[in-house]
């Protein structure tokens, strides 16, 4: 791929994204906050199970159909199976949250909102 295919590629990324947090605001609230305690604390190994099954169900739920978004690529890193070794996750859990930050950056770089006093 050219460097211009995979930039469209990324702002087609960011946009579907954009509208998948529109769908599911809390979700994503859900899926940043678990990440970030899986990232600042340790997770213990009874529940690393549930960790990993529920960040992959917030993750289907914002893109059950696979429309390329950032939680589309996530989804299959985070499943169980992809994950061999636990401390793997955390590190998921860190690019996961840089990935949504470049997002929220873009989202209010584009956002059109304007405060009226």
């Amino acid at each position: 791929m050219t460097v211009e295919e995979l930039e469209q590629r990324w702002k087609n990324a960011l946009a579907t994204t954009q509208s998948a947090v529109t769908r599911h605001p809390g979700e994503y609230r859900e899926l940043k906050s678990l990440a970030a305690e899986i990232v600042a604390r340790p997770l213990d190994i009874g529940d690393y199970l549930p960790a990993t099954k529920k960040l992959v169900a917030l993750l289907q739920k914002m893109d059950p159909g696979g429309k390329g978004t950032i939680f589309y690529f996530f989804n299959k890193r985070f499943a169980p199976s992809s994950i061999w070794d636990v401390c793997w996750l955390r590190l998921e859990c860190r690019d996961l949250l840089a990935h949504l930050a470049v997002f929220d950056k873009w989202h209010m770089n584009t956002c059109r909102l304007k405060v009226v006093k």
